[in-house]
This record gives C-alpha cells, sequence and structure tokens, in this order.
C-alpha cells in the first residue's frame, strides 16, 4: 500500500491526499475479498464433482483393471472410470456442460462472505505487543480461530445450500434448482435450523485447518526454520506447504467429508437413499464413526487416482437414488 501511497501525484491539498489513500486502501481491500471468489469460479467444476463423489455417488459401473504401475494401479480389481467419463456422463444426463456449475451462485457468496467477514474481524482484533515468541504465536493463532468461527457461522447457511443443490442432480430435484427456490425449500421444511445443518464438523474442520497452518507459519518465521533445513537439504523447499498438507489429509479432510455429508442427509432427496449416506442423520459423530469403520475416510479426496470399487455390481444405476446389487 505505501509503494501505492508513494507513486502517487501529491495534490496540494492535504485532505485530498488522504482521501487517495483511503481510496487506494479500500481498492486493494476489495481485490484481496475478489481473488477468491475468482478462484472459486474457475475450480467449481471440480468442487460439483467433488461433492458428488463425497456422498457415495458413482453412476457408472466399474471395470476390472490388472495391476499396473505405469496407469497407477496398484491393486488388481474393479475400479470406477476416470475423472473424464464421470464429466462426460454427467454432460450427457444433463444436456450441458453448465452442469458443472450447479450451485455456482450459493458458492460464490459464501466464500465471499467468509473472506470479507474473516478480514474483517481480523482487522478488529488487536495484535499482542508481547515480545515473547511462544505468547505472539498463542495470540495469533486464536486471533485466526476467532476471525474463522464467526465467517464460518455466517456463511455456512451458503455452504449447506451449495451442497444441496449439487446433490439434487442425482434425483433431479427441482425445488433445489435456484438459490432463492433452496432457501424457500430449507425454511419450509427444516426451519431455521437447516440452514446449520453440518455445522459443528464444518466448524471444526476449518479450526483445525487455520490454526495448524498459523501454527506452523508463525513457528517457521519466528525461529527461521525455513532457512535452517533449507541449509541443510541444500535446496529450497516449502516446508509448511508439506507439513499443512500432510496434516489436512489425515486430520482434516475426515471432518470436512463429515461435514458436506450432513449437510445433506436431512434434505428429503434421492441421496438419502444411497447406502453410503444411511445412519448419517442420527448425528455426526455417529457419521464420522461410521466413515471410520467402512474405511471411507478418503472418500472424494483424490480425483486423479483411479476409485477402487467393492465389487463389480457396487455403482448407482443411473436415474435412481439407490445403490444396489446387480
Amino acid at each position: 500500500e505505501y509503494k501505492s501511497y508513494l507513486s502517487m501525484p501529491r495534490p496540494k491539498n492535504p485532505e485530498k491526499l488522504t482521501e487517495l489513500f483511503q481510496d487506494e486502501l479500500e481498492r486493494k481491500r476489495l481485490l484481496k475479498a475478489l481473488q477468491p471468489v475468482i478462484t472459486a469460479v474457475i475450480v467449481k467444476p471440480i468442487h460439483t464433482i467433488t461433492v458428488l463423489l463425497q456422498v457415495g455417488y458413482e453412476p457408472l459401473p466399474p471395470v476390472y483393471k490388472p495391476r499396473s504401475l505405469t496407469r497407477f494401479v496398484f491393486y488388481e480389481g474393479y475400479y470406477y472410470p476416470s475423472l473424464l467419463e464421470y464429466i462426460k456422463y454427467l454432460k450427457q444426463k444433463n444436456g450441458s456442460y453448465l452442469v458443472l456449475y450447479r450451485g455456482l451462485a450459493p458458492r460464490i457468496t459464501s466464500v465471499f462472505v467468509t473472506t470479507t467477514v474473516k478480514n474483517e474481524l481480523l482487522a478488529m482484533l488487536p495484535k499482542t505487543s508481547s515480545r515473547c515468541p511462544p505468547e505472539q504465536i498463542a495470540h495469533e493463532v486464536g486471533r485466526q480461530c476467532v476471525a474463522t468461527s464467526g465467517a464460518v457461522l455466517m456463511s455456512h447457511p451458503f455452504f449447506v445450500i451449495t451442497n444441496r443443490m449439487i446433490v439434487s442432480l442425482i434425483g433431479g430435484e427441482a425445488k433445489y434448482g435456484s438459490l432463492t427456490g433452496s432457501i424457500r425449500t430449507i425454511y419450509m421444511e427444516e426451519g431455521v435450523t437447516g440452514f446449520y445443518d453440518g455445522l459443528m464438523p464444518h466448524l471444526l474442520s476449518e479450526l483445525l485447518t487455520v490454526s495448524t497452518e498459523t501454527l506452523f507459519k508463525e513457528i517457521t518465521e519466528k525461529f527461521e526454520l525455513q532457512r535452517k533445513i533449507e541449509s541443510l537439504l541444500g535446496h529450497s523447499l516449502n516446508v509448511m506447504f508439506i507439513a499443512t498438507s500432510a496434516l489436512n489429509s489425515i486430520m482434516v479432510y475426515p471432518i470436512q467429508l463429515t461435514a458436506v455429508i450432513t449437510s445433506v442427509s436431512s434434505a428429503r432427496l434421492a441421496v438419502s437413499d444411497i447406502p453410503s449416506m444411511q445412519g448419517t442423520t442420527q448425528g455426526w459423530i455417529n457419521c464420522f464413526r461410521g466413515l471410520w469403520r467402512s474405511g471411507n475416510t478418503k472418500r472424494g479426496n483424490n480425483l486423479w487416482m483411479y476409485r477402487r470399487a467393492n465389487s463389480e455390481s457396487y455403482f448407482t444405476p443411473p436415474g435412481k437414488g439407490r445403490q444396489t446389487t446387480l
């Protein structure tokens, strides 16, 4: 901000100078809030497919694949078709690739509200004046967690609407065809509490993510771990990215999966008939336990690898909500 401020022409009126400086800060703040929104629009097709896979929707029958390291098939067995085949099926079923942008409006709103509320709360929360590194780290983690909690509470209704609009593709329900229609449906069928289905796992996953990222970032900066590890290995290495990615994959993703499932489990849609969704209406803890016991805590985590099926007959027949053994 200060470089832009110094490069601006200097008006003779000091009040005008202050006004230009404030306008520049507001413009940068707006651009900072819009960056996640633009990213959300670009990756929306991947997000749509991820949600469908997370609830267990596999409309294409699996095929047998022998072991082949060149094709990243490490165990022989039945595997679902690739991501491209999945996209082609959705386009064929719905008539357009625009189906991949289902739920775009609430998704954009959710990202924008999350970013804006979090930035505003961070600007309001004071930073610590302590010179003790552990106290500085603990205070910054607390600031980030408080700001994230407020952002999740404000944006969670749009998180629920986005997921329900996407999974309504399974049964073709029209009541979740638009943002306003989804709001009306949730309020009429479940009341205000319906907008906060799956809130606890969503909040917990976001708090775990932001706390671990902030903790690793602060420790890396305070104790110069990045420079020490690079000098030890002899080449550059993003330590924080590797550490947070591994931790999120192990700890956070199963909770994120639970949040998605519990946000749609009580929506009275065809997705509730899929066996992978059975028992998910009895609380998010029971849902998490069911995923853990069945070994499905990583479902939908990696779209680019082949997804292994339980058997050749385990898939969702087109036009139906139930997974059956043919």
